[in-house]
């Protein structure tokens, strides 16, 4: 579990500058500093947790996007600790994101204080592994102090039966709802159709398969596919918080031919030589 002190000048929106203006702004006391209200937050798997300072009396505890000020939730009487749940793997959506991401507003007695909130969500994929249906295997690991959520996850180049490419220009992730294309394997297997295998705790890595067959030949396949030539293949990770994220592999394509339910072929001893 990592814990974030929070950054006055960030939450608190640093310091106003201005050229060729001489008049003072008017001061008021409706607003509390940051530091006079929160003493820290982190993420628990997929709920953002915010501690408040002891000696404060918090009536109300409400997130927001600091973009556009939507309201997410609202806490009556937090207590000492506010939860906020920021992922919903069972629809694929997260409200948590990169800069300026999420701000936490504190109603007191005494006034109003806010906490900035947000995190750099990076995933990085290793292993990837051809299976002998013609799936995948491969890891996950989030990397940062914030969870991701996979979205969906491509795999495409240099392989027989290739997803779209998450990175082209004609791809819009928000018309875009194939499902995730991966499950949790191992001791990431999912429990509950909430599909919590598809949170990535920060700094943690877990293990995935595709539940499509990207190195399946959906047209059938003869020895020369499967003649062990070396070809690179990409890997891509869409988030639920936006961007993607992409890494190369190379791999290669061995054995004898196979049927696959009379719909594909692939090649059951290819193996990845890096990634």
């Amino acid at each position: 579990m990592n814990r974030r002190p929070f950054l006055q000048a960030l939450a608190t929106g640093g310091t106003l500058l201005s050229a060729g203006c001489t008049e003072s702004l008017p001061l008021t006391r409706s607003g509390l500093e940051t530091d006079d209200v929160f003493e820290e937050y982190w993420y628990e798997e997929t709920d953002l947790r915010v501690q408040f300072r002891d000696d404060v009396d918090v009536e109300r505890a409400i997130l927001v996007d600091s973009t556009t000020d939507e309201e997410f939730d609202r806490v009556e009487g937090p207590g000492g600790t506010v939860r906020f749940p920021v992922i919903f793997p069972n629809r694929l959506e997260t409200v948590s994101s990169s800069y300026p991401g999420l701000r936490v507003r504190a109603e007191t007695p005494d006034g109003t204080a806010h906490l900035s909130v947000w995190e750099v969500i990076h995933g990085v994929t290793r292993a990837v592994e051809p299976l002998p249906d013609g799936r995948a295997r491969f890891t996950l690991e989030k990397q940062g102090d914030a969870p991701l959520l996979a979205r969906f996850v491509a795999i495409y180049g240099d392989v027989p039966n290739p997803t779209v490419d998450p990175q082209a220009d004609s791809f819009d992730p928000s018309t875009f709802d194939p499902g995730p294309g991966v499950i949790g394997i191992e001791e990431n297997r999912p429990l509950s159709p909430s599909r919590t295998d598809l949170v990535v705790p920060p700094g943690e890595t877990k293990p995935f398969e595709t539940t499509y067959a990207p190195f399946a030949f959906p047209d059938g396949v003869d020895a020369a596919d499967c003649a062990g030539d070396e070809r690179t293949g990409k890997i891509t990770v869409v988030p639920g918080s936006g961007g993607s994220m992409a890494y190369d592999f190379t791999y290669r394509l061995e054995g004898e031919p196979v049927n696959l339910e009379g719909r594909a072929a692939a090649c059951p001893d290819s193996v990845v030589d890096s990634n």
